[in-house]
């Protein structure tokens, strides 16, 4: 009993079956490349800090800085575990000067502000904020430093 006998396929079939089989392995392939946005699955763990013994996730993004002659730039929104911050930069042509001002806002709506980069008083440069209440913050190491990327904080 060979396979002919049990399941007799004529060329037509065996060719639809075979373009089937190739179409679908490119789909995949496709799909799992992640070269279509959105489609490729993440498997990496979330990047964590601990400060002050709590544990905080963690997430850079990159802010947009204003154009050439302009003193600020427009405020941009990223949510990121629940908490949605509200980022902007001044002073940016000025790196001795520049700053990072934002807004967070809590899933219970509690909205706290902040900025960072140099004090007027000091001339020293505060480059983390945490919220009252400790359930997010933010990290910047400044501009010649860490240029236009800030780091977000969420508490676990």
């Amino acid at each position: 009993m060979g396979i002919d006998q049990d399941f007799p396929m004529t060329r037509t079939q065996v060719r639809v079956l075979v373009v089937g089989l190739l179409v679908m392995a490119v789909v995949g392939g496709v799909l799992f490349a992640g070269l279509l946005p959105g489609a490729k699955p993440t498997f990496a763990a979330p990047t964590i800090a601990v400060i002050d013994g709590e544990s905080y996730y963690v997430e850079a993004v990159a802010l947009s800085v204003p154009p050439l002659f302009q003193n600020s730039s427009a405020p941009q929104a990223f949510d990121f575990h629940n908490v949605t911050f509200e980022l902007w930069v001044s002073n940016w042509y000025s790196f001795d000067a520049a700053e990072v001002h934002g807004n967070g806002t809590e899933p219970n709506g509690t909205v706290f502000s902040f900025a960072l980069g140099p004090t007027a008083t000091t001339s020293s440069s505060s480059t983390l904020y945490l919220s009252p209440d400790r359930l997010f913050g933010i990290e910047w190491a400044g501009a010649p430093v860490a240029w236009n990327s800030v780091k977000l904080l969420v508490r676990q």
